[in-house]
């Protein structure tokens, strides 16, 4: 019995003060170093992680607070579940949207993954076909279509007119109903300012409005996005939404599909794929019904607000050891990251162009680059800034800045020529270097210029002929 009891002991020994020479010791040295290098793995995360490199609302313990995190997200994901499961009832249904040159759109992934799938969405992936493609292939990110690291949701800035086409997530083998997007001009023409409903003056936005076409019932509405973010924090700034027309089947008072598709025709079969309507302006939208004069007289809507905002903290990262204590912090406001952190990511370069006018034409300046934010734009001329209400009183009406942040110079001069150039939260998005030249055009009186070509050509055959003769005269 004794014998057993000194083998005991010393097995205790070795595992607890013999370095590294036992097996127990190698195996548990191994575990420390697996968890240390699986905590400074996600401590590029920026988030609160325990010892093992979790997040720490995944295993909360008794932490209170940690606790009501880990809730809040199966709640989450619990409804998310619920709204697919509608989608899935009413049948998979598309979505068929507009996007506005210049701004900005964001596609949410509807695949719905519960918290502890979480390790799981970096294999989310977007694909995407431009119109009239045959096929859809992955999308390729760029400086202004990104994809979020928290939702995988993908997000385009400065939209063009080539980023018109059909969208869609997937993870693997499961897929979700795919966005339509359209992108238009953004044309002052082709858009109303209006004020919110509760302003005591309007004009307010449109309502909704009853039109027949060729026996069917549509229902024309505008669809408003999100307001966008403040143009300055800790002062008064502005921001706007952006509204565009929308076309629905059916009736004022009831828009229910299942109770007013009663035919089997080719348009009525579309609205009930795209239960959610169709842009006036998509590209899917039938031509017939774009030629509708209702829907080409309603126009798209833009509203302005004014909105102050608190300038953000400044944004410290941690980097803890394993036993919790910060070895290091840094000021990530202030551009300074640590080795330890995900490299930020990179900023759009900032685009530079050169616009040629001519003297008396009408110019329009429209900022050439984004940061990839959403707020309104500041135009700058030098360091002077350019305030919409004071360029216009100065210009006498000639120039002003409209509410799709754009200059307008009427009947241009050479004086106009400069750099002007566009901020966004007080970062340089892009500059244009305008040049204004006069322009030689020579006019000419029709018949003097048919004259003279007669004259021309009379010239050549008459000198034609006297070589000729001269020839003949010779060889005799």
């Amino acid at each position: 019995m004794k014998s057993v009891m000194r083998i005991f002991m010393l097995l205790l020994l070795v595992f607890y003060g013999g370095g590294h020479c036992g097996f127990f010791s190698s195996s548990l040295d191994k575990i420390k170093k697996k968890a240390k290098d699986a905590y400074k793995k996600n401590q590029n995360k920026g988030k609160t992680l325990n010892f093992l490199g979790y997040d720490q609302s995944e295993y909360p313990g008794t932490k209170e607070k940690y606790r009501e995190e880990n809730r809040l997200k199966w709640e989450e994901y619990y409804e998310c579940l619920k709204a697919q499961d509608k989608r899935m009832v009413d049948g998979l249904t598309p979505e068929a949207v507009i996007g506005f040159e210049t701004s900005y759109i964001s596609f949410d992934c509807k695949i719905c993954l519960s918290p502890s799938e979480n390790h799981n969405k970096d294999s989310i992936t977007w694909d995407w076909a431009p119109i009239e493609a045959a096929s859809m292939n992955p999308i390729e990110y760029t400086e202004h279509i990104l994809l979020s690291p928290e939702d995988r949701s993908l997000k385009i800035y400065n939209l063009k007119s080539e980023h018109s086409g059909q969208y869609s997530c997937r993870m693997e083998t499961t897929a979700v109903a795919p966005y339509f997007l359209t992108v238009v001009n953004i044309s002052e023409t082709l858009m109303d300012e209006v004020r919110p409903p509760s302003a005591p003056r309007g004009p307010h936005p449109r309502k909704p409005e009853q039109i027949d076409d060729g026996g069917n019932q549509f229902v024309l509405d505008t669809e408003w996005g999100e307001w966008s973010s403040c143009s300055k924090c800790g002062e008064v700034g502005k921001r706007n939404k952006l509204g565009y027309c929308n076309v629905y089947y059916g009736q004022l008072d009831n828009k229910e599909p299942d109770e007013v598709y009663n035919g089997s025709s080719e348009l009525k079969e579309l609205f009930k794929i795209f239960k959610y309507g169709i842009p006036c302006h998509s590209h899917i939208l039938p031509v017939e019904l774009k030629e509708n004069p209702a829907v080409q007289a309603r126009k798209n809507e833009i509203m302005m607000g004014f909105c102050q905002i608190k300038c953000p903290e400044n944004k410290v990262f941690e980097v803890r050891d394993a036993e919790g204590k910060v070895i290091e912090r840094v000021n990530n406001s202030e551009g300074i990251y640590s080795l330890r952190q995900q490299l930020p990511p990179l900023e759009p370069p900032v685009e530079r162009r050169t616009q040629y006018e001519v003297k008396g034409k009408d110019v329009i300046l429209e900022c050439p680059g984004n940061i990839n934010s959403d707020v309104p734009v500041q135009w700058q001329i030098g360091d002077k800034n350019l305030i919409a209400e004071k360029i216009v009183k100065e210009s006498h009406g000639r120039i002003y800045i409209s509410i799709t942040d754009r200059i307008h110079i009427k009947k241009s001069k050479i004086s106009d020529s400069n750099v002007y150039s566009c901020w966004q939260q007080k970062e340089l998005a892009g500059t244009i270097r305008l040049v204004v030249e006069k322009k030689f055009q020579l006019n000419f009186n029709h018949t003097i210029m048919l004259t003279g070509v007669v004259l021309i050509l009379g010239t050549f055959l008459y000198v034609f002929v006297k070589v000729m003769a001269n020839r003949e005269l010779t060889t005799k």
